[in-house]
């Protein structure tokens, strides 16, 4: 039925996009491009399944749309504005068409990229000769139809047509801005689709590959004039004769021409970058440099891959260094022919290790002396723009991931997945938290699993699709990245930045003051001494400061001796939060049966007075000296470790003084909350003290449980399920450790369960009595 409909509907929309679009001459069809592009988009996909007559009357409907959406506005649209690309098309949709009817994916991946790059190419020429005719409202609908430049902010293209449009700029004006901010964008895109393509050969991805190829051709086709004009005659004639090779992706050369081709593309630059754009390259190209050991010396050990992820990532960072060292050649070469040449001989080097598994040692020293030609060069402090550098980042990654799930190519959209959320943490997430929590939570999950209502990318790639869901996750992604950086980019008041290293000490620092004042006002009550031997005073001072020196050690340890991933501090965290609620449900449970049960208070005290005499030389107390240090090390190391972070964050865009002002601030108001429990303890009678601290401890379990299962849900451990019945709040999250998921509900549930039965159980017990 779905088939038959679509056979229905399909022809019919290309019929009306067909007769409502004569309604004003300067309507461009571009509507009627995306559509082409996303119905043969959608074709390529099902040609990866077994055929059935259902999928081939799917197919074949959406092939006539195809050939629609193409054959009537856009034909006539082309033969109007760009005349001399129409045969072009018409081959490539024919060949698209012959392709499908034989079901051969590499063939149709091929006429699918062809048919794509010639739309481009007429386009763009179609919007500048109107540009050039005075006719405005045309080029803007030809502008359209284009690849945009990998960033979620508003182009330089899109506000010069918006203000030519408006007459704030002249027609010519435009033109300029419009035609460099193209040309660069689709000399980036040329360099990537060449870079994928050896990536698709080194991995036999033979339909990726026939269509990186076609792309490559399509998008040099695109930039002959450029290039000749950029590099002259005979370079430029040696980059058309690589290209005429690259027809046969089962040619033996192929690989070595794909690396000519880059060679020989190392100095085109269309136009020169602008300051700004330039110091982001800059700052990308350094940044990538420094990644490729971090990863490479994960990845390999001993000449083996021990994983595979970090060593993918190693071979693709050096790749976008690769990349953005093209972007920069012609500029860096004109600066300095020396650091220009020496860093096109490590980055071969580097990629020769990567393929060869070599030693880790050679590639971080490669690393380090690009990066130290890239500063020279520029005068440029490399330390700075990671947060800035990641945003931009960010965007590019998730269409990769797009592009990977459009071709069923899951494996790959996984890895970008990871990608992706190494680039938002630590370098967006860290610094987001402090200032805007509620969205940093927000953006996790969707690189999770995200809500029962809008699924998020984990969970998406993991069921295979849909692509629409993929797309609209990519689409709130991007417009959340827009937001993370107007947020990080405007410089905090005084106030604000008070306000929010208040906020990060009582967020992060209130929850061990809790516990820790519960614990002493329950140990205090008890009669157990807080000196000599076991008392309760030592383990717990151990503990804390314990914490707070491992806190300084791990942050020290991370930024300079070795790397955390992103993956490995989540696991970390929440074991940690797993133990400390293992730890504190024993204690609460301790505390409940002390409320509850008989004559406890002179219990304790035989036992107290016992333990005291037992442990003279250094024997364990009352309630264990092992349980006392290690509850108090495990809620302050917790949290420790991410504070000492935040704060870094916050200092790095926010005045000094505020922040530790308002550092100062939330440790008094801390110790104030403690001192207030531990003044109860004095004021409340005894048994009322303890079912109030129990109380509070129980709901403390419960918070850590659900942070500690969040935590391993991060790491990629424990799968997630997100529920609809559960409200969706960043403050029950941030707070009560309440995610709307099902795995850490049920862990939540069933100890508050333990809890009340050992409640119901004690009173029954006391009852009894």
């Amino acid at each position: 039925m779905i088939a038959q409909a679509a056979r229905l509907f399909l022809p019919v929309l290309a019929f009306l996009f067909a007769a409502f679009g004569t309604v004003a001459a300067a309507d461009v069809p571009w509507q009627d491009a995306e559509a082409l592009r996303a119905e043969s988009a959608q074709i390529q996909r099902r040609l990866f399944r077994t055929p059935d007559t259902r999928l081939h009357e799917d197919v074949a409907a959406r092939l006539e749309a195809v050939r629609g959406l193409w054959s009537t506005r856009l034909r006539a649209a082309y033969e109007e504005a760009a005349p001399s690309k129409v045969e072009a098309v018409d081959k490539a949709v024919t060949a698209f068409a012959e392709a499908v009817g034989r079901w051969d994916p590499e063939a149709s991946a091929s006429a699918r990229a062809r048919v794509w790059t010639g739309l481009l190419d007429g386009a763009f020429r179609a919007a500048l000769s109107s540009l050039d005719a005075g006719r405005v409202e045309e080029a803007a609908g030809w502008l359209n139809i284009r690849e945009y430049a990998r960033t979620s902010r508003d182009t330089a293209a899109s506000i010069a047509m918006r203000e030519v449009r408006v007459g704030r700029m002249a027609p010519n004006e435009a033109r300029g801005v419009i035609q460099t901010e193209l040309l660069g964008v689709y000399a980036g895109e040329l360099r990537k689709a060449v870079a994928e393509a050896r990536d698709h050969r080194a991995a036999g991805y033979e339909v990726q590959l026939a269509g990186s190829l076609a792309r490559a051709a399509g998008l040099h086709a695109l930039l002959s004039e450029s290039l000749a004009a950029r590099l002259g005659a005979q370079k430029t004639g040696e980059i058309a004769e690589a290209f005429t090779r690259l027809d046969d992706p089962q040619a033996p050369d192929l690989d070595a021409t794909l690396m000519r081709i880059e060679a020989l593309l190392a100095t085109y630059a269309p136009a020169s970058l602008s300051p700004d754009e330039r110091d982001r390259r800059v700052q990308l190209l350094a940044r990538f440099l420094a990644l490729v050991p971090v990863e490479y010396e994960k990845g390999v050990r001993n000449g083996e891959i021990a994983i595979p992820f970090e060593y993918f990532e190693a071979g693709l960072f050096r790749d976008r260094a690769e990349m953005l060292f093209g972007d920069l050649g012609y500029d860096l070469a004109a600066r300095s022919p020396q650091a220009f040449d020496r860093l096109s001989a490590i980055l071969r080097e580097m990629q020769a290790l990567i393929a060869q598994k070599g030693g880790g040692t050679k590639v971080a020293g490669l690393a380090e002396e690009a990066r130290g030609l890239v500063a020279a060069a520029y005068g440029t402090d490399l330390s700075k723009g990671g947060y800035g550098a990641a945003l931009s980042l960010l965007p590019d990654v998730l269409d990769e991931m797009l592009a990977a799930s459009a071709a069923e190519n899951w494996e790959d959209a996984e890895l970008k997945r990871l990608e992706a959320y190494a680039l938002f943490d630590p370098d967006i997430e860290q610094r987001l938290m402090p200032r805007a929590p509620a969205l940093a939570l927000k953006m996790e999950a969707d690189f999770w699993e995200g809500s029962a209502a809008e699924p998020g990318f984990s969970r998406i790639v993991a069921a295979r699709g849909p692509g629409d869901a993929l797309t609209l996750a990519v689409a709130r992604m991007k417009a959340a990245t827009q937001e993370a950086a107007r947020i990080l980019d405007t410089r905090l008041s005084g106030l604000g930045a008070f306000l929010q290293s208040l906020a990060i000490l009582l967020r992060e620092g209130l929850e061990a003051v809790l516990v820790l004042a519960c614990m002493i006002g329950a140990l205090k009550a008890s009669g157990l001494p807080a000196r000599g031997a076991g008392g309760w005073r030592r383990p717990v001072a151990g503990g804390v400061l314990a914490a707070l020196g491992g806190s300084f050690a791990l942050w020290f340890a991370v930024g300079r001796l070795f790397a955390l991933s992103t993956l490995q501090r989540e696991l970390l965290e929440g074991l940690s939060a797993l133990a400390a609620a293992a730890v504190l449900v024993y204690v609460t449970h301790w505390i409940f049966r002390k409320s509850y049960v008989g004559d406890w208070i002179a219990e304790i005290r035989r036992k107290a007075a016992a333990a005291a005499k037992a442990t003279e030389g250094g024997g364990k107390g009352y309630l264990g000296w092992f349980t006392l240090f290690s509850l108090s090390f495990l809620v302050v190391f917790r949290e420790g470790f991410e504070t000492v972070l935040f704060y870094e964050a916050l200092l790095i865009d926010a005045p000094a003084l505020p922040v530790l002002t308002g550092l100062a601030a939330g440790g008094v108001l801390a110790a104030g909350v403690g001192y207030v429990m531990l003044g109860l303890e004095a004021r409340l009678p005894v048994s009322a003290f303890f079912r109030l601290t129990g109380a509070l401890l129980a709901v403390l379990c419960v918070v850590l449980v659900g942070s500690g299962i969040r935590g391993l849900q991060t790491a990629a451990l424990v799968s997630a399920t997100p529920v609809a019945w559960f409200p969706d709040r960043p403050w029950l999250q941030i707070y009560l450790g309440l995610y709307p998921v099902g795995e850490a509900l049920l862990a939540q549930a069933l100890v508050a369960a333990f809890l009340a039965i050992s409640v119901f159980g004690f009173v029954r017990q006391r009852k009894a009595v």
